[in-house]
């Protein structure tokens, strides 16, 4: 005779006190968790490698300031020009000196506004402060000619 034969048969005891739990919410309080809430995104933030915002000179300001006076131009006349943008994306603060860090980003496609109050520029449905761009430029096409760019002799 084995050490559980005697049990082996028994039909499993039902409660009076709480409702039958089914195996599906059973099976959830053995399901791993995050004891520590954030603790996983803080270990990505700390992986990722941070840079800090490229500074312009006034003459790369003066560039861009007027890339934009031409986009703005071209969008009061109806046409939608097709740009890339490198932008910065701010993360975090930097500990030394409290200076933003993060990461630059570029994005392409068709720019739908420029908002001289709030200082923003939309490009496909993605909404960019003006103050953290740090260049545009015309999509490279083979077929596309200098003389037809947007932005060409525009240090001119």
């Amino acid at each position: 005779m084995g050490n559980y034969d005697d049990i082996m048969d028994r039909v499993r005891p039902i409660s009076d006190r709480r409702p039958h739990m089914s195996s599906a919410d059973r099976a959830k309080q053995f399901s791993p968790f995050a004891a520590l809430k954030g603790y996983e995104e803080a270990l990505r933030l700390k992986q990722i490698k941070y840079e800090k915002r490229i500074e312009l000179t006034d003459d790369a300001k003066a560039i861009l300031d007027r890339k934009l006076h031409l986009l703005t131009k071209r969008l009061t006349d109806g046409q939608k020009a097709a740009v890339t943008i490198r932008y910065f994306v701010p993360e975090i603060k930097s500990k030394e000196n409290n200076e933003p860090l993060g990461s630059h980003m570029e994005i392409t496609g068709r720019v739908e506004k420029i908002n001289p109050e709030t200082r923003t520029l939309q490009i496909s449905g993605k909404t960019l402060l003006i103050r953290d761009i740090v260049d545009i430029w015309e999509p490279s096409d083979e077929f596309s000619e200098p003389a037809a760019s947007l932005f060409f002799n525009i240090c001119d």
